[in-house]
């Protein structure tokens, strides 16, 4: 599907690594200029994609919990590339694990503040782009399977990720009429540096909790999330 998303531009928060990198290498493998946001220095990583796929690359240091600077990075992406048509809201944190009585609230509003409400200040000016350049962008979520049950020792990004499912239903709800469409994906265990504070191993970490001994992989989860942003979906 090379040249699918030609001529299209494309923002990937979390983008430093991850499923957030995969789908910043999956967007510009198909053509897309992609501006990688993080709160890490996506430097490098923006030059890589440039020259492997002989795209437009920018790199944007962001810290999502910080609306104007959202709304700032944002304005900086338009700015570079003239237009926005899809957004993928990949910046997250999975806090060390601490049953209710025992969480810390610093702990729990950090991951509040980074996976909710950092991903309703992006969802916001993501919109705001997209109502202001007249385009049917399309945005896509980075939820987890414990948006959906309960996990125990990790009630504040299980509540955080509930959360985002609820902020995407709403905004595909009251978008749906101007061509914009928000989605989101949930991943159970994925192979990548979020785990592994947990202290085990990949082979260890997928023995215990996947049926299959296997984890998924970030490059399987980004296949999907390009699939929602495109056309096809």
């Amino acid at each position: 599907m090379a040249g699918e998303f030609s001529g299209k531009v494309a923002l990937v928060t979390g983008a430093s690594g991850g499923i957030g990198y995969a789908c910043a290498h999956l967007l510009a493998s198909r053509g897309a200029s992609v501006a990688l946001l993080d709160l890490a220095d996506t430097t490098a990583q923006a030059q890589k994609l440039g020259e492997l796929f002989d795209v437009r690359v920018l790199s944007i240091w962001i810290d999502v919990t910080q609306s104007d600077v959202v709304q700032d990075a944002v304005g900086e992406v338009v700015s570079w590339a003239g237009r926005l048509d899809f957004a993928v809201n990949a910046a997250g944190i999975l806090p060390k694990g601490a049953k209710i009585d025992a969480t810390d609230p610093a702990s729990w509003a950090a991951v509040i503040n980074v996976n909710l409400t950092g991903t309703s200040h992006c969802m916001q000016q993501e919109i705001r782009a997209f109502l202001e350049l007249g385009v049917p962008g399309s945005i896509v979520n980075l939820s987890s399977n414990a948006g959906t049950i309960g996990t125990i020792g990790c009630a504040g990004y299980v509540a955080s990720k509930h959360a985002v499912n609820g902020l995407t239903k709403t905004a595909a709800l009251e978008y749906a009429k101007k061509g914009i469409r928000v989605n989101a994906v949930a991943p159970g265990n994925i192979d990548t540096p979020m785990l592994s504070h947990l202290g085990l191993s990949a082979a260890e970490l997928a023995h215990a909790t996947q049926p299959s001994g296997k984890l998924g992989k970030p490059e399987e989860v980004a296949e999907l999330i390009c699939f929602l942003l495109s056309e096809r979906a």
